[in-house]
């Protein structure tokens, strides 16, 4: 039994079509109607039909063909990559049923260029299926004629084949393949793949319209699959990418902490040491200038250097509630905010604002830790480039409304740190990020707080530090 594909030639005139008497009779015009690219070829169909055409018949078989590729073209043209393989065995069920073919397989290149993979495939009730061949294991001969681009047009198999197939006709002995059709698919002139036809139950030809038009079928499946996998390797970038972002994160907070433990070892080292030994050496310059007669300019220069070691030890004490605000444990945040901000006062003689409204006791300890250092760094920001002679911080509690259908509100702790100074554009791009911002965004990012900066040139910076707090 023979099956052929054979497209006959479409009559080009009316004389052709119905003999030199047709020429005498109005051509028929066939309707169009806006409702539908089915529709209108169906109404073709009937008319091509109603009118006796002798050329219906190819006709017919084009139309349904050309309407067969539009679905498919629709089908894939916006398809997420996760639907990509079923929809394209989908369209390989629906193509082998429109050619009578028995079965159809897709073949891809693999990512790294080495083998040509079957992996989507299609047989018809009673025909064996088509596994997940490697084609450059199973079937040598037919991957090197893929690389190469060649068109596999076999209506014999058997007696077709060349000596150097054995493989491949072993199988078509084993599987009883009678006829095949191999058409490689291209991008950019490259070979990425192959689409192949079998026939089983008879054999078949393959003619060149027949070819030309299922090229196109692979084009469409080739497409799908290369979006596929340029989706699925953006996927996988952006995983990369937020797993080195949360590896980032995590040595920021583990940095962070060594941090804080370092200088609590080295804010303990000068509180108890430093401070004590200069406070010993004070001591001693006392009893010293009271056990030696001195003149009036020796004593006046001990009392210098007993002023200095003064001077010196309360530094060395400031710079050690720098290094680990102790008042934190001691006296709370608002406390040790004010303290800071007098602290800063008095260092740079910049007046600052302080408005502390109620703050509920219970305050996480990391929470006011990094209010207390981005408070530190905002008015180092402000000592820097601001400019100016005062600066406002104010520390109270905000509530908004919950998410949506909630009644509830969110209470959150709330920083604000102004100042009316020189201000800097935000949407410049400055060659270096500042460090100190940077840290402030990396300590409020490990509370699960949100910081804001607003600035503009000639109009100040206020930054807001918000917290949401525990109900």
């Amino acid at each position: 039994m023979s099956h052929t594909a054979t497209i006959p030639r479409i009559p080009t005139s009316v004389q052709e079509m119905h003999g030199p008497e047709a020429a005498l009779t109005p051509p028929r015009t066939v309707p169009v109607r806006p409702d539908g690219r089915d529709a209108r070829a169906a109404e073709m169909r009937a008319d091509l039909a109603e009118a006796d055409c002798i050329a219906s018949a190819p006709v017919r078989e084009r139309l349904d063909f050309e309407t067969l590729l539009a679905d498919l073209s629709a089908t894939f043209v916006n398809l997420r990559a996760d639907q990509v393989d079923a929809q394209i065995e989908k369209a390989l069920r629906r193509l082998a049923k429109f050619l009578g073919i028995d079965r159809v397989g897709l073949a891809e290149l693999s990512p790294e260029q080495k083998q040509i993979v079957i992996t989507h495939s299609y047989h018809a009730p009673g025909t064996p299926p088509l596994g997940r061949f490697i084609l450059d294991e199973q079937f040598p001969w037919y991957a090197k004629a893929v690389r190469r681009g060649e068109v596999l047009r076999l209506s014999a198999m058997k007696e077709q084949l060349p000596s150097e197939a054995a493989a491949e006709r072993d199988f078509c002995t084993r599987e009883g393949l009678k006829s095949h059709l191999m058409i490689p698919l291209k991008v950019m002139g490259s070979v990425v793949g192959a689409i192949g036809f079998s026939a089983f139950r008879g054999y078949r030809e393959w003619p060149d319209e027949l070819i030309r038009r299922l090229r196109l079928v692979g084009e469409i499946f080739t497409n799908a699959v290369a979006r596929k996998r340029a989706d699925e390797a953006l996927i996988a970038r952006e995983v990369l990418l937020c797993q080195a972002r949360e590896r980032m994160g995590q040595l920021a907070a583990k940095l962070i902490r060594a941090q804080e433990e370092e200088r609590r070892r080295i804010a303990r080292e000068m509180h108890d040491d430093w401070t004590q030994r200069l406070a010993v050496l004070a001591i001693e310059t006392t009893k010293l200038e009271q056990e030696l007669k001195l003149s009036q300019p020796g004593k006046t220069r001990f009392r210098v250097i007993r002023e200095g070691l003064v001077t010196l030890s309360e530094d060395v004490h400031a710079l050690s509630r720098q290094l680990h605000p102790s008042i934190l444990d001691d006296l709370g945040l608002v406390e040790a905010v004010r303290s800071e901000c007098a602290s800063f006062t008095r260092r740079e003689r910049i007046a600052v604002v302080y408005h502390p409204e109620e703050i509920p006791a219970g305050i996480p300890k990391d929470v006011a830790m990094c209010i207390y250092r981005v408070t530190q760094e905002a008015l180092r920001n402000i000592a820097r480039h601001a400019a100016v002679k005062t600066a406002w911080v104010s520390l109270n509690v905000v509530t908004r409304g919950g998410t949506s259908g909630s009644s509830t509100n969110l209470a959150e702790l709330e920083l604000r740190i102004e100042d009316k100074g020189a201000g800097f554009d935000p949407a410049s791009k400055r060659p270096q990020p500042g460090l100190g911002l940077a840290s402030m965004e990396e300590r409020v990012r490990l509370v699960g707080a949100t910081l804001s900066v607003t600035s503009a040139v000639g109009r100040g910076t206020t930054i807001v530090v918000r917290v949401p707090l525990a109900a």
